[in-house]
């Protein structure tokens, strides 16, 4: 099963797009729901072929399975980077992130993702939907946060 989502961000393209390739960001938009076990180990900035393992652990305690999140394409011309992702009881998450200018000083934010988990496609698919809202959510604050800290410098 496939979901796309959708954002607008008040940010530009290129400052988005810097901020989608640094773990921090991922580990940021997914606190709370999400947490990584390894990641102390992440690199500071995805690589086009980075291969991480890690221990998923839900609302950043609850351990579950190893992932392996495989980093398969960071185009910095269209602004994409696509994972081939999956685990436990879901073999494929593959997602992929894009960012588009809107303007010079706002951008669409995609996330798309493909599911495939058997017999429990259909709840992970719901959970993704859930969890996507929750990043871009996340994602806003960190934006803000971002924009406010150079605001006072």
């Amino acid at each position: 099963m496939k979901l796309t989502l959708a954002t607008t961000f008040p940010a530009p393209a290129d400052h988005v797009w810097a901020l989608v390739k640094q773990s921090s960001t991922l580990l940021f938009v997914c606190k709370g729901l999400l947490g990584f076990g390894d990641s102390g180990r992440f690199p500071q900035q995805w690589r086009e072929g980075n291969k991480e393992v890690t221990r998923l652990l839900f609302f950043g305690f609850i351990p579950a399975w190893k992932h392996t999140l495989t980093f398969e394409r960071i185009d910095d011309d269209q602004r994409v980077l696509a994972t081939e992702e999956g685990g436990g009881l879901v073999p494929v998450w593959n997602h992929v992130i894009q960012v588009a200018p809107d303007g010079s000083k706002a951008c669409t934010y995609s996330d798309e993702v493909n599911i495939e988990a058997g017999v429990f496609t259909i709840v992970v698919w719901l959970y993704a939907h859930v969890f996507y809202r929750y990043r871009q959510r996340r994602w806003r604050t960190l934006l803000r946060e971002i924009a406010h800290h150079s605001s006072s410098i």
